[in-house]
């Protein structure tokens, strides 16, 4: 499988962009779970990753019940990625900063 020549820059905002639509998943599963009639909803992806588009919001048809602890691990874990993510960005800016600012450092 081949890597497509995208900047570091928009594959880093298309995952964050990915992971704000699975926190906002995550706090609907969380605050909606016992509201009557409540369907739990997931991301779908269709197409590949690198594409903030390919995500949608389906409803999860799974029979198999999902705990308040693993929604809330599932949203700890997402957004540890999306702190992750935010960190790298800010190194990538700071390292082209320091590039491009003889001056600096």
């Amino acid at each position: 499988m081949s890597v497509p020549n995208v900047p570091v820059i928009d594959q880093i905002s298309a995952a964050m962009s990915v992971a704000n639509l699975q926190h906002q998943v995550n706090v609907s599963n969380i605050a909606n779970r016992d509201a009557q009639g409540f369907q739990r909803l997931k991301l779908q992806f269709d197409r590949a990753m690198g594409e903030p588009e390919a995500a949608r919001v389906v409803s999860d048809d799974s029979p198999v019940p999902v705990s308040l602890e693993q929604d809330l691990v599932a949203m700890s874990n997402n957004l540890m990625r999306y702190q992750t993510m935010a960190r790298a960005l800010g190194h990538y800016f700071s390292m082209i900063a320091t590039i491009t600012n003889p001056n600096r450092g």
